[in-house]
This record gives C-alpha cells, sequence and structure tokens, in this order.
C-alpha cells in the first residue's frame, strides 16, 4: 500500500464543484475518486464507468497521474465508443491542443475553470462557441475563444460531497494535521497574486477572487449538520490575502460555536497579531506556511516577496499566539547549492515549528521556470513522476539525484528525531488523538517507511 494514501487522503473538490453545478442545472451526474482505490486495475475502472451509461465522462488529475487517467479513457473508449472523454485541471490546461494531437482518445479539453465551460457543453452548445474548450473534429482541433467569463463565486452552489462514496469518514486528513475527525477540505478563494518560477497558473492566471465570509460561514455549518465534520483543511493559497474577510469569518464562527476548528496556509507577510489572534479565537488550530527554502538567494530567485527575516518574525507571532506551525519546504531549485540545502535544514530546525513537510522541486510543464529547465540542469519529463516526491530534476550545482535523496533523509530525520519533536509528540496524544490510531491501525506499513528512512544514509 502507497505510505501516502494512509498518510492523506482529500475528497476531490474540484470534480465535485463541477458535478454540483451540472446537478443543480438538472443534468445527472455521478462521480468516482480512483484515490480511495489504488488497488483497482484501470481495465475495472473502464468496466465501473460504462456500467453507468454516461453520454460524457470528465477526467480530473494531476500531471503525475494523466498517463493513468488516459489509459483509464482508452478503455472506456474501447468498450463503447459514442461515449465523449472530457479532461480538465491545471495539466491540460497548460496542453491544450497538445493534448488532443497527441492523445487521440480525448474529445475535449477544459483549459481553465471547469463550471461554466462542462455545463456549456453538457447542455449541447456548439463546442466552437465556449470559452476554454478546445475539441477535436476528426482530424482537427478546434478551440472556442479564450476563457474570460470566470465563476462568480458566491454563485456557486456548495460541492457535491454527497456524491463522493464514503465521505466523509473514509477520507483523511494530513496525520497529525488535524485535531478531530472526520475532517473536510474547503476552498474558499482561487488564484494568486504572486509570480513564482515553480508555479503553474495556467488554469486561474493572475485572477484572484474569494467566497465572502457568509457563504464560507453557511458551508461550515452545512457540512458540520449533514456529515458530522469537525475539522476543516482550507487548501486556499492565499486564505489570509483578504484581511476584513478572514476577519468576519472567524468572528461569526467564534460567536456560532460549532464545534469545529480549522487549518489554513498563511502567507507571511499578509498576517498581523489582531488577525492571529482572530484565527485562534475562529477555531484555527494549524497554520501551514510556505517557507521553501532558508537561502535569501533562492528565494529572491524563485519565491516572489519573502525574505528570511519575516518569515522567522512572522512564525514568532504565531507560535507565541499558540498556534501549531507547519512548515512547507522544497528540494532542487535551479541554481541550488549542497550549501543551500543546509542552509534550509538549520533555518527549518531553528524555527519554532511543530511539523515540517519537504516535497521535491518540481519544473511542472505549465510553470514560468520550466522554459529554461534544461539550461539550468538535468531534467527527466517523465510526468508519471512528477508528483513532487521524485527528484526529476537535478541542478547542475547538486549534479546527483541520489545527493539530494541522502540530504532530503537527513532534513526529515533531523527535524523529527530532535529533541523539541519528543514534546510535540507527547502533546499531539490529547491534540491529534486521531492520528495515533491511526498510526497503530497502519503500524507495519509505517514502520516500513521509517526503516527505509533510517537505511538512508544521514548527512
Amino acid at each position: 500500500m502507497d505510505i501516502h494514501t494512509l498518510a492523506c487522503v482529500m475528497p476531490p473538490l474540484g470534480i465535485a464543484s463541477i458535478a454540483a453545478v451540472l446537478r443543480k442545472a438538472g443534468h445527472e451526474v455521478s462521480l468516482i475518486d480512483a484515490a480511495l482505490h489504488s488497488s483497482v486495475r484501470n481495465d475495472v475502472w473502464a468496466q465501473r464507468v460504462v456500467a453507468r451509461h454516461p453520454d460524457m465522462v470528465g477526467y480530473s488529475c494531476t500531471t503525475a497521474g494523466f498517463h493513468d487517467a488516459y489509459d483509464v479513457c482508452v478503455r472506456v473508449k474501447q468498450l463503447d465508443d459514442r461515449i465523449r472523454m472530457v479532461f480538465g485541471g491545471v495539466h491540460v490546461s497548460w496542453g491544450r491542443d497538445r493534448i488532443l494531437r497527441e492523445f487521440p482518445a480525448v474529445d475535449h479539453v477544459v483549459a481553465g475553470e471547469g463550471e461554466l465551460s462542462l455545463l456549456a457543453l453538457a447542455d449541447g452548445r456548439n463546442p466552437s462557441a465556449i470559452e476554454g474548450l478546445y475539441s477535436r473534429n476528426g482530424t482537427e482541433t478546434t478551440h472556442g475563444p479564450e476563457q474570460v467569463s470566470l465563476c462568480t463565486m458566491d454563485d456557486l452552489p456548495f460541492p457535491a460531497y454527497d456524491l463522493v462514496e464514503g465521505f466523509p469518514r473514509k477520507y483523511l486528513m494530513p496525520l497529525f494535521g488535524y485535531r478531530h475527525h472526520p475532517g473536510a477540505n474547503i476552498i474558499s478563494s482561487r488564484g494568486c497574486v504572486y509570480q513564482c518560477t515553480y508555479c503553474d497558473r495556467s488554469v486561474f492566471g493572475k485572477s484572484f477572487r474569494w467566497n465572502s465570509p457568509g457563504y464560507t460561514f453557511e458551508q461550515i455549518k452545512w457540512l458540520r449538520r449533514d456529515f458530522g465534520v469537525r475539522h476543516i483543511n482550507f487548501y486556499d493559497d492565499l486564505f489570509t490575502m483578504n484581511r476584513a474577510r478572514v476577519a468576519t469569518l472567524c468572528k461569526r464562527l467564534h460567536e456560532a460555536r460549532l464545534g469545529v476548528s480549522f487549518n489554513c496556509i498563511v502567507r507571511v507577510g499578509h498576517i498581523d497579531s489582531e488577525l492571529i489572534h482572530l484565527l485562534k479565537m475562529g477555531g484555527c488550530w494549524m497554520v501551514n506556511v510556505g517557507i521553501e527554502s532558508g537561502d535569501q538567494a533562492i528565494l529572491d530567485t524563485h519565491k516572489e516577496g519573502l525574505s528570511l527575516d519575516i518569515i522567522r518574525r512572522d512564525i514568532g507571532k504565531l507560535h507565541n499566539e499558540g498556534l501549531w506551525v507547519k512548515g512547507l519546504f522544497m528540494m532542487g531549485f535551479p541554481g541550488e547549492t549542497v550549501e543551500s540545502i543546509v542552509k534550509t535544514r538549520e533555518f527549518a530546525h531553528s524555527l519554532p515549528l511543530k511539523d515540517a513537510n519537504i516535497t521535491a522541486f518540481t519544473p511542472f510543464p505549465g510553470a514560468p521556470i520550466t522554459r529554461t529547465i534544461r539550461e539550468c540542469g538535468e531534467f527527466d519529463d517523465d510526468w508519471s513522476k512528477m508528483d513532487c516526491e521524485h527528484f526529476v530534476f537535478v541542478s547542475k550545482e547538486v549534479g546527483s539525484r541520489e545527493l539530494l535523496e541522502q540530504h532530503r533523509t537527513a532534513f526529515i530525520r533531523g527535524f523529527y528525531e530532535g529533541k523539541a519533536m519528543r514534546k510535540v509528540y507527547r502533546a499531539m496524544l490529547l491534540q491529534s488523538p486521531h492520528s495515533y490510531w491511526r498510526l497503530l491501525k497502519s503500524a507495519p506499513e509505517f514502520l516500513r517507511y521509517a526503516r527505509g528512512m533510517k537505511r538512508g544514509d544521514a548527512l
């Protein structure tokens, strides 16, 4: 079993949002989440899809999952070639007509937001008139206008969580990243105003929009009442960007006392002591902070508007207010040296973090850095490995994939085996008891993973 499916499996919000829009318009919709059943073969998935007799099948997949999704698509076409195949998401929003040219079983690609484009297609509108839609017309490809009619966030129905099999109890929030089970994820804003080199913005472009505090509050209340959800994970890239929105939401949550805690991503530089206090008052338990690197030169090149001093200052404020802080780091940047990596490890250890995550730098196809990535080092352009776990890129300065793996192992072992973390483990018995139950339930798998980490060469 994949250790990552034991550590975190969250419901597919993007496709659930599209399903809700289609259902509201009168279309019959069903939803399958393959992430819940990693052992099911693709031919079996295809049979299950065809058994539902759909007119159209929509696939949302990551770059790493694209080939798997396409394999299912091909098998569905072989069983019933009348079914139209539509792909959406960030990967195909980058690829657009290239996806149609290179993958002949795909009939349509939605570049950008999916709700309005897929609804227009399901309603029978002429594909060439639908914004953001790329289509196959015999051996040719056609496309409608560029997408400019973006969704009005508060006009969208809540995602169709009820169509997701086993929601919410079959889904698992990040291990030791929640207070109570069951949990749910919410995306209450879309887009980002920053332009980090490694971020693919093919779906939302430069837009940044958000749900009103009232809409988000009603969604949380609905999840608590109808599904028994007790913890929310906000997946917004810039949750605290609109300060007034967050302040109002936290005040309403505090007054309502729904018995729901939450996590969110905080962008340093967009918080202050008063807002941190409001987050805590509204039920915020843990915040994730995108730190990426402990080398200022790397941040200046790849992460817009961030400094080590501001990171240290704001994490100190969050910690002092009693919020648990999880640091998000990345390793393997273009231009990164071994010295840079060591700085990142030392910086992480110097911060009052309760948890950390370190991913492999991944030049996704639509990210700005990808245009010049081959000039910076060795790049394995294998989509199936672009999961932020495999080091598909190795900088000229580091020169070795094995060395990157060794440093990642050293980062993880050094962080989690430190003395400060022993207090965290004890506190987690009370703070996140369900996580300990999960550890015990899947102890053999986690122990095998831990032994593999220990076999890695510490630096």
